[in-house]
């Protein structure tokens, strides 16, 4: 496969996915303020919409973007959703992904690229900001719902050839990287060694953290209905079954570059390999204990280094021609 094309169909999947994850935190965030707001009036400090901007790394773009002047809701719903200025916006976001697609037609799916044609359409189409005027909620939940069509798409009409896995590569990989810089965020109550005070967050705050993740229903079958800190943190770092855990996204991705590299799974074909087997072994092998006592925040930013690298790596195994 050409090293672009493999590029191409990498980024797809990472911008979709990024494009979900922000729908989704900005979907949570939304209901969240209205809560705060009917039970104890005006929230003090940035509210869960202003977090995406620190989860996203853009806190300074918008500062830059709106000067001093009195800022809104609104305007950061703007700023995250239509800003075609703002590269970490949906619609910039997936602008790129469509364009990546437009590249690449010849090895996707014809259903699979007319579902990043149709979202990126729509986006810039009146309907969508009549919709967004109306109800945000609904809004983003038809931008999330579609995103998560286009990987459904993807499973459904590829074959397992190099194409599909570097879709889901990208996809995976983004997942982790995301997850990780969700929970660094929402989890300011876990930030210091061996703090996991149940009080130090409340209930509140552990629900949009799972539905953040689209983990609250799967997370309350499994623990029976009891929200627990700790059991939070295993669940969404460690396990091995839910989708959006990091145990469960670099298992993935694993899988797809041994498929890419072509090896037999006993030597790793690519620094990249390397990088990925060690850190799902350590996600394999840790305990949640382990990561609290050493260090939440620690972990997760070890953690979003590692995906760095390993992207880098990825970049220089496949994508330079």
């Amino acid at each position: 496969m050409l090293s672009r094309v493999a590029e191409n169909l990498y980024w797809i999947s990472r911008y979709v996915e990024r494009a979900e994850n922000v729908s989704r935190l900005l979907d949570v965030g939304f209901h969240l303020e209205l809560d705060a707001t009917g039970l104890n009036g005006a929230a003090d400090g940035p509210g869960p919409i202003e977090s995406v901007l620190t989860i996203l790394a853009c806190r300074e773009a918008f500062e830059r973007s709106h000067g001093t002047r009195e800022r809104d809701r609104d305007d950061v719903l703007r700023f995250l959703t239509f800003d075609r200025q703002n590269s970490h916006s949906i619609i910039a976001m997936l602008g790129r992904a469509r364009e990546n697609a437009r590249g690449s037609q010849e090895t996707l799916s014809g259903e699979a690229w007319s579902q990043v044609n149709k979202l990126y359409l729509y986006l810039g189409s009146s309907k969508a900001r009549k919709r967004f005027a109306a109800s945000p909620p609904r809004f983003y939940d038809t931008i999330k719902r579609a995103c998560i069509l286009f990987d459904g798409l993807v499973d459904a009409t590829l074959p397992r050839t190099e194409v599909f896995h570097f879709l889901q590569l990208g996809r995976y990989l983004e997942r982790v990287n995301q997850m990780s810089r969700i929970l660094n965020v929402k989890l300011f109550g876990l930030r210091e060694p061996g703090s996991v005070d149940g009080h130090g967050l409340k209930l509140v705050h552990w629900s949009s953290l799972l539905r953040s993740c689209s983990a609250y229903e799967a997370y309350l079958r499994e623990h029976h209905d009891r929200i627990d800190p700790e059991g939070v943190v295993r669940y969404l770092v460690l396990n091995s079954d839910f989708p959006r855990a990091m145990r469960f996204c670099v298992a993935r991705c694993c899988e797809s570059l041994r498929e890419i590299a072509g090896g037999d799974g006993e030597e790793y074909g690519s620094e990249a390999e390397r990088q990925l087997g060690r850190l799902d072994s350590e996600l394999r092998y840790m305990d949640v204990e382990e990561i609290i006592g050493e260090g939440l925040s620690l972990f997760l930013t070890e953690v979003q280094e590692s995906c760095d690298r390993i992207g880098e790596e990825i970049h220089q195994a496949y994508f330079v021609a």
